[in-house]
């Protein structure tokens, strides 16, 4: 069993992860780290930081089991722990990635794997310098739902495609919502706007490259809020990617072919007990997708990485890919 440990009690690893590996024999839970105040902030001598995080790492511990670590290098430098998942928010990603790299663990980054293509590249180039996997944790990719989507349009059931369009936005969570804040790597791009950009890649192949892009604030905040791209495979077929953190909920794909129309509204967050419905315009009904657990099923990928070199370089590719995709969006969004 990969013995893993979570760094940081965060509300996804809470509701998703930890339930989700739990249900393997694969993964045994070792516990969760909460920070020490200089762990976030260096010029910060108080308890407030610890005196919160130990607040939801008991949550866990009730929860779940497991030990709790006081302090993030505390969990690193544990010769028991394995592997780590970490789902801190993006600005955090490359300091503590490195880290985990640099303790010899494999590493499972919650999306996206860094704020910025260059942090990516030197994360997955340590990676490689000293023999770890890593994982970037777009769960909805290893849902069923994405297996019978690319059956139906493989089968030909809506003929071939002519347009994408996909979108994932969500209301406006408040100002204190670390989504807002520059200095923790927030902004739309990076929070939502990674999932349509991840569906329309997987859609479009690996020539995809992104065309034109916008990226756009409100609330007068300091990051991008809402945006949109557009993206283009060798073939000249397109994506249309739109996402937002200020906007009324969406969370769909529409694929138009020559002969139908396939739409799904929750491609990107089914929760584990849920059923799924995809609109196939040329069927009399939708397809059902019974409950499926993404969340598991990454976590079973990461495995696969760790333990087939072949797939664990092949995952290389495809973050560096993702992450020059999201790069091309704010580097176009920006001369204009």
């Amino acid at each position: 069993m990969l013995k893993i440990g979570v760094l940081a009690p965060s509300d996804i690893a809470f509701r998703r992860f930890v339930p989700a590996i739990l249900k393997s024999k694969e993964f045994e839970y070792i516990g969760v780290a909460c920070a020490l105040c200089c762990e976030w902030d260096e010029s910060k001598n108080d308890n407030s930081v610890i005196l919160s995080e130990y607040e939801k790492a008991k949550k866990f511990r009730d929860e779940f089991g497991g030990k709790i670590f006081e302090g993030y290098e505390t969990m690193l430098n544990d010769p028991e722990i394995e592997a780590v998942y970490v789902p801190l928010p993006p600005g955090l990603h490359f300091k503590w990635g490195n880290k985990v790299i640099e303790n010899k663990k494999h590493l499972l980054m919650e999306k996206p794997f860094s704020d910025s293509y260059k942090n990516t590249e030197l994360l997955i180039n340590k990676a490689k310098e000293y023999g770890v996997a890593v994982h970037e944790n777009f769960a909805f990719a290893y849902h069923a739902q994405i297996e019978k989507i690319n059956e139906v349009i493989n089968k030909g059931l809506i003929g071939e495609i002519r347009l994408i369009r996909t979108s994932f936005g969500f209301p406006y969570r408040g100002k204190d919502d670390f989504r807002y804040y520059k200095s923790l790597g927030g902004g739309a791009l990076l929070d939502c706007g990674g999932y349509p950009t991840k569906l329309a890649y997987l859609l479009l192949g690996d020539t995809s490259r992104i065309t034109s892009s916008s990226l756009c604030s409100s609330r007068e905040h300091d990051v991008d809020v809402f945006g949109a791209a557009t993206m283009q495979n060798r073939n000249g077929l397109t994506a249309q990617i739109s996402f937002g953190m200020d906007n009324s909920y969406k969370c769909e794909l529409e694929v138009w072919g020559s002969k139908g129309v396939l739409y799904t509204p929750r491609v990107f967050t089914p929760t584990a007990e849920m059923k799924t419905e995809i609109n196939v315009s040329a069927l009399e009904k939708n397809i059902v997708v019974n409950p499926d657990d993404q969340f598991l099923h990454s976590a079973e990928h990461f495995l696969n990485c760790i333990n087939d070199l072949s797939v664990r370089e092949k995952r290389y590719e495809e973050i560096l890919k993702q992450s020059l995709l999201m790069n091309e969006i704010r580097r176009i969004a920006n001369e204009y």
